[in-house]
C-alpha cells in the first residue's frame, strides 16, 4: 500500500512539473521581448554630459565663424551655408542633450519616500495628530540635485511639525480640526522642478521674528522701525536665528534654515516663504531640472560682457531717461504700476564708468527678481541669450561673490556670470 502511495505520488510530482517548465519556458521568452534594463556606472553618464557640453560650446563657434566669413572674408554664400549647417548641428546636440539628462533623471520619490516614517515618529513625540499628504512623486529632476535634496527637505518637514503645527487641544481651540496637515508636493513647470511644503498650522508672526532677531543683534534698531513683514518673515534663513528659548533635539541651536538656503542655492536653487498667522505656512523651492547647462542672457557694461541667469531674468526694456526718478538718493522707475528700484551694473561691480543711453536717450534696463521682489539693472546694451556651459570659479577667484561662474564661449572669450543675489 505504502509503495503504490510512493509511486502516485511520484506521477503526480511529474505530471505537475511539465507544465511548470512550460510557463517557465513561456516567462522567459515574455522577458527576452520586453524592455531590457542596463546598470550603468554614474561616472560614465558624467563623462557623457561632459561631452556634450564641450559639444555645446563647439556648436556655438558656427555663428561667430559665419560672421567671420562674411564680414571679413566678404562669402555670403559661406557664411549663409555655415549657418544652415549649424541648425542641424543645433537640432542634434540638444536632441543629445536631453536624452542624456533623461537618463541621469530620477523621481523626487527618492527622498519623499522616508517622510511618512519621519512625520510619524516626530508627531508621536511631540504629541501631535498630523497626516502627511505627498503630492507628485513621479516627477524627475537630475540625479545630483535630487540627492542634494534629501537633507534641506528634512529639515524644512521638522520644522514645520515643531515650529508649525499646533498641539491637538491647541487646533481645537482655534477653531481648526484636530489633525493638522502638511503637504509636500512636487510638479514640473517647463524646466524648473517646484516643491511646495505647506502646513496650516499657526503661520509665522513677522512681529516676533522682528523681536528675537533684535534680541540676537541681526538687525538694529533703525531697520527694526523700516523693515516689512515679508523681509521679517525672511529673517528665519538669517544664521544663527531661531525662534526657540530651550534647546531641543529638534530645533532651538540656530542651526538650519540657513543651511537650508545654502543647500538650495548651491544647486542654483530659489527659496520662497510665504506665511499668514493663525493659517498657515508655505515654502516654495524651485529648482532647475539639470546643473549640466545653463541659459544666460548676454548684457553689455563698460565695453565687457556679463551673463545673467535666465532663471533671474524678468523683462528687457528700454527707459526714457526722463521717466528715471529719485527717490531718496535712490533711482526708480514706474514700470507697470510698480515701482522698481534701479541699480547701475557699473556701480555693482565697481567699474568707473557710467551707463550709457542710446541714441534716443533711452537706458537699457534689465528687470531681474531677487528674492520676490524685482529690480532694474542699468546696462550699456543686451545681447543674444546663450545656453553655456558654467565652471565655478576657483583659486584665488572663487572668493569673488559678485560671481558665480565663467563660462568659455564660442569665439574663445570667457563670459564672466554674475551671481545677482550677491550683487543688489
Amino acid at each position: 500500500m505504502t509503495g503504490a502511495k510512493a509511486v502516485l505520488a511520484i506521477e503526480k510530482e511529474a505530471a505537475d512539473e511539465g507544465p511548470k517548465f512550460g510557463r517557465r519556458a513561456d516567462d522567459a521568452s515574455a522577458a527576452a521581448a520586453g524592455p531590457k534594463s542596463l546598470k550603468v556606472d554614474q561616472s560614465k553618464i558624467d563623462r557623457l554630459m561632459n561631452l556634450i557640453g564641450e559639444m555645446v560650446v563647439s556648436k556655438n563657434a558656427l555663428p561667430y565663424l559665419a560672421q567671420r566669413a562674411e564680414e571679413q572674408y566678404g562669402v555670403r554664400e559661406l557664411s549663409r551655408e555655415i549657418k544652415s549647417q549649424y541648425a542641424v548641428i543645433n537640432r542634434i546636440a540638444e536632441e543629445m542633450q536631453d536624452a542624456i539628462m533623461q537618463v541621469r533623471m530620477m523621481p523626487v520619490s527618492f527622498v519623499f519616500q522616508r517622510f511618512p516614517r519621519l512625520v510619524r515618529d516626530i508627531s508621536r513625540k511631540l504629541g501631535k495628530d498630523v497626516q502627511l499628504v505627498l503630492e507628485g512623486e513621479d516627477t524627475e529632476a537630475d540625479k545630483n540635485i535630487i540627492e542634494s535634496l534629501a537633507d534641506p527637505l528634512i529639515h524644512i518637514v521638522r520644522n514645520s511639525l515643531d515650529h508649525g503645527l499646533e498641539a491637538p487641544e491647541v487646533r481645537k481651540a482655534a477653531g481648526k480640526a484636530v489633525t493638522g496637515t502638511l503637504t509636500i508636493r512636487a510638479v514640473q513647470e517647463g524646466d524648473r522642478v517646484l516643491i511646495d511644503i505647506i502646513d496650516d498650522g499657526r503661520g509665522i508672526d513677522p512681529l516676533v521674528i522682528k523681536r528675537k532677531a533684535y534680541e540676537k543683534g541681526l538687525i538694529d534698531e533703525a531697520m527694526l522701525e523700516r523693515i516689512s513683514d515679508r523681509e521679517a518673515v525672511n529673517l528665519v534663513f538669517a544664521a544663527g536665528f531661531s525662534t526657540m528659548d530651550v534647546v531641543s533635539d529638534l530645533s532651538g541651536r540656530g542651526v538650519g534654515m540657513d543651511v537650508v538656503r545654502t543647500a538650495v542655492e548651491k544647486v542654483n536653487g530659489t527659496l520662497l516663504l510665504d506665511s499668514e498667522v493663525g493659517k498657515g505656512t508655505r515654502l516654495r523651492i524651485t529648482l532647475p531640472l539639470s546643473m549640466a547647462v545653463t541659459k544666460v542672457m548676454i548684457v553689455a557694461a563698460d565695453q565687457q560682457l556679463f551673463g545673467v541667469p535666465m532663471d533671474h531674468v524678468v523683462e528687457t526694456v528700454r527707459i526714457p531717461h526722463r521717466d528715471i526718478r529719485t527717490i531718496k538718493r535712490s533711482k526708480t522707475v514706474v514700470l507697470r504700476g510698480s515701482i522698481v528700484p534701479l541699480k547701475a551694473l557699473n556701480t555693482l561691480l565697481g567699474l568707473s564708468a557710467q551707463p550709457r543711453a542710446n541714441a534716443d536717450d533711452e537706458m537699457a534696463v534689465l528687470v531681474a527678481r531677487v528674492g520676490g521682489a524685482a529690480v532694474g539693472l542699468m546696462v550699456d546694451d543686451f545681447r543674444e541669450t546663450a545656453e553655456i556651459i558654467q565652471k565655478p570659479l576657483g583659486g584665488v577667484l572663487a572668493g569673488l561673490s559678485a560671481y558665480s561662474g565663467s563660462a568659455l564661449m564660442g569665439d574663445g572669450s570667457v563670459l564672466m556670470v554674475l551671481n545677482v543675489k550677491e550683487i543688489v
